[in-house]
């Protein structure tokens, strides 16, 4: 079988002559760009069918449809240079050329009731319309705003289903010059809880150009805080469950950790982890409710004004 009929056109080759050498060119050739481009739609003007517009010119044809030159002027930036120009066309020339090929083929080879789309493409109408519709409702009547408060009462109630993906801790990091003075204080204290011994922890490290960092108090992932340090074991949760403390040295620093609490993998997540999947879950919920409302409303109001009517026997 035939899939593609060329034009009766004694141009053809020039045409495509034209676009090959269109291609080659660099930016610094814009006029002979220029210049190609109206030679080319000079003699694409001149194979145009006797059936069609002339005011138009052709791009291309298969069969008996045919792309003009205006039917594409909108895919073509203001801005963009002749070569992304003639790029642009010849890409969507192509993407056209071959879509309406195999459109033809499947005209040809499949059955009428196989070619009859008039069904699925009312659905899709249907679908498509029903959908923009509720997208408009919602962008106008949806409210937004999840509170804390909100998140936490969520959370409160199904944290069984938020379970850590991966060990989480809180923890005190500390980072000291290995010639700084006196770090046997920081040794000695770096371990303790009391507030008096972390504060003068802050205070040495304020003194000496040292890295404290608490995290804000917050549940960190445990991979997350030792990635940046020379620290290193095959099993974390037995290492936590072992050990509270890490203190480690390379070529430049001392580094200390104090590890205040764990939760391992598999345990019910943190919220600081889970809080945003919670808010999306809040929203979608909303959205949910908000459009259930809507069709409710719709079709009662209908059904109130005598606009629906349904003939089924229900017995």
């Amino acid at each position: 079988m035939t899939l593609f009929t060329k034009p009766n056109c004694k141009h053809s080759k020039q045409i495509e002559s034209s676009f090959r050498q269109i291609n080659i060119l660099s930016m610094k050739n814009t006029l002979i760009i220029y210049l190609l481009i109206a030679i080319s739609l000079n003699i694409l003007s001149s194979c145009k069918p006797k059936q069609s517009d002339k005011n138009k010119t052709p791009l291309a044809r298969v069969y008996d449809k045919y792309l003009y030159k205006e039917d594409i002027a909108g895919i073509i930036p203001k801005n963009a240079s002749p070569q992304d120009s003639i790029e642009n066309v010849k890409n969507f020339v192509d993407f056209w050329v071959k879509e309406q090929a195999l459109t033809k083929t499947a005209e040809l080879n499949l059955p009428e009731e196989q070619k009859n789309v008039a069904r699925e493409l009312e659905r899709y109408r249907i679908t498509l319309l029903i959908e923009r519709y509720k997208r408009s409702f919602l962008l106008q009547n949806l409210d937004t705003l999840i509170t804390k408060k909100q998140i936490q009462a969520f959370y409160d109630e199904h944290q069984e289903e938020f379970r850590l993906s991966q060990t989480a801790v809180k923890a005190t990091y500390i980072r000291v010059l290995r010639n700084a003075p006196n770090i046997q204080l920081v040794k000695s204290l770096y371990r303790s809880d009391l507030e008096k011994n972390k504060l003068t922890v802050q205070e040495y490290c304020a003194n000496h150009s040292a890295l404290y960092q608490n995290f804000n108090n917050k549940w960190i992932y445990f991979n997350n805080l030792v990635r940046t340090i020379p620290f290193k074991t095959d099993d974390a949760d037995t290492y936590l469950k072992r050990k509270k403390y890490i203190e480690v040295k390379d070529s430049s620093y001392y580094h200390f950790v104090n590890i205040h609490t764990y939760r391992l993998k598999g345990a019910v997540s943190p919220l600081v982890f889970v809080e945003g999947n919670i808010q999306s879950m809040l929203l979608n919920k909303r959205k949910r409710l908000l459009i259930d409302s809507l069709q409710n409303s719709i079709y009662n109001n209908m059904m109130d004004d005598r606009d629906i009517e349904t003939f089924y026997d229900e017995q």
